[in-house]
């Protein structure tokens, strides 16, 4: 089991219950990764005045089933809105006050978002992290080790037999039940009976390039980076009888990080945009999931992000990254600065231990300078500038529609540009399970004692895995629904 989630669910099922809980991770330690955690209605949210009636969500979730063309389980996402506020709130209690149990005591912020005007493309309140521990003191760190590690200290002072360095391999099964797993420890096999239940939360499939080709074949091709873990947990599931998402494809998890290293925002870059023939073909104006997606359908799965000087004047770029906290950067000059050190910089950054990313930055004086360091066709380009500077002085995107506020012209030197590459950065689904987390065959016959948790959860998202809702996954598969599979486990449900 990796990540909080299996931890949630074990720390939680065996407080108040008495339960004998044993846990097993394949690692020497337990892994977290990223930071963002999506919840509704937390202590944290009403504090910042974010509270959403059911009326509000009813109307964000019509419009999030959309992007997910209806393929997902509403039960499920509703089951995150109802109760992901309550989730929330528990694990904050618990990250401020983990020390009691030798961890770190963390802070709760709240995430800034990027707005759309017209309610199409923006983002939603409600995004956690948990800053000031170790691992996590500021936006590019990895604070989710620390609530990791915190929910880990957590387990073992409630007693939770953690068995690091081993790897759940078979489950065994009792007639239909699963009835417990069959686990490889440095010393030989070990079997591990299974009283009350298996849970399953082994995170992706994306290390397997088979398993990808299977069943989500599109993505194999996009990118070189093929994501975090090899789908054992969802091979034991099906030796179970377990069917997959009943939409019939899992989904990934595509982004663009280079973005992120140009805006310091999860959303795309909302300034110019060509491909590798020198032409736009999108409207800018995206969040990061779909402005990445687009980028597939691109020759070489690549595009370019250009700008001049001025866009360090744009206020975006002095936006919060947390509610009520510090500006990313208080002068135009830090971000020219910022810029610099990215250009003289190796070419790579560390993603919050999702791996390196090429990043490689180039600036010059003139658009005809810039054009040649990015290797782009110069009339096709240059033309394709003019146009679109063109269009921002006329305040009217003839091509794309890209609303006024976000044409921003190319004309100040020195220039900047990027080139763009979508990430795949994991997987999510693959195990078709009911909202209680109980694994089915595919006749949707719940498979007696097994379940599953976290990126194995089937049928949350389809087509992609959307950032309007950042970190949705972490707050729904992982927090929310280890939180309630564990009252449920523990009989408080």
């Amino acid at each position: 089991m990796r990540k909080f989630t299996a931890i949630t669910v074990l720390a939680t099922a065996l407080h108040g219950s008495g339960a004998s809980v044993v846990m097993l991770e394949r690692m020497d330690h337990v892994v977290g990764r990223g930071g963002s955690v999506y919840a509704m209605n937390s202590k944290l949210t009403k504090e910042k005045g974010y509270e959403c009636p059911v009326e509000e969500i009813a109307q964000r979730y019509k419009r999030m089933m959309g992007y997910h063309s209806y393929r997902v389980d509403g039960r499920k996402w509703m089951n995150h809105f109802h109760r992901s506020g309550e989730a929330m709130d528990w694990l904050i209690d618990r990250m401020t006050t983990a020390s009691s149990v030798g961890g770190s005591d963390l802070t709760p912020v709240m995430e800034h978002w990027h707005e759309d005007p017209k309610d199409i493309n923006g983002e939603f309140p409600g995004t956690h992290e948990f800053l000031d521990g170790p691992n996590g003191l500021g936006p590019d760190d990895n604070p989710q080790q620390d609530v990791c590690d915190n929910m880990a200290a957590y387990c073992a002072k409630a007693g939770v037999d953690i068995r690091y360095l081993t790897d759940a391999q078979q489950l065994l099964k009792d007639g239909e039940r699963v009835s417990g797993v069959v686990a490889k420890t440095a010393d030989g096999y070990v079997q591990f009976d299974g009283k009350n239940a298996v849970v399953l939360a082994t995170g992706d499939f994306g290390m397997d390039k088979d398993m990808l080709e299977k069943l989500i074949p599109w993505t194999a091709h996009q990118t070189e980076f093929g994501g975090i873990w090899d789908g054992s947990g969802h091979k034991m599931a099906y030796w179970a009888g377990a069917a997959i998402d009943k939409n019939e494809t899992p989904t990934p998890v595509i982004f663009c990080f280079q973005w992120r290293s140009i805006t310091r925002q999860v959303r795309a870059f909302q300034g110019l945009m060509v491909n590798a023939e020198g032409r736009r073909y999108t409207n800018e104006g995206n969040v990061i999931s779909h402005g990445a997606l687009a980028l597939t359908h691109e020759i070489g799965h690549h595009a370019f992000a250009i700008w001049d000087d001025d866009y360090a004047n744009e206020p975006q770029w002095q936006n919060h990254r947390y509610v009520d906290g510090p500006k990313v950067f208080e002068t135009p000059d830090d971000v020219r600065a910022y810029w610099q050190t990215t250009i003289d910089g190796p070419g790579t950054i560390n993603m919050n231990g999702s791996g390196d990313i090429e990043v490689k930055m180039v600036k010059a004086d003139t658009l005809e300078e810039l054009v040649q360091a990015l290797e782009l066709p110069a009339e096709t380009t240059l033309k394709t500038i003019e146009d679109y500077n063109g269009y921002c002085e006329r305040g009217v995107d003839e091509e794309f529609g890209k609303r006024k506020e976000l044409l921003l012209p190319v004309k100040r030197g020195p220039f900047c540009g990027i080139k763009c590459t979508p990430w795949f950065l994991t997987t999510t689904g693959g195990v078709r399970c009911t909202e209680k987390m109980e694994v089915m065959n595919d006749s949707n016959k719940i498979i007696e004692g097994l379940y599953c948790l976290g990126s194995m959860v089937g049928d949350m998202y389809c087509n992609c895995y959307s950032t309007h809702f950042p970190g949705h996954n972490l707050g729904a598969t992982c927090l929310t629904f280890g939180y309630l599979t564990g009252r449920q486990l523990a009989g408080a449900e």
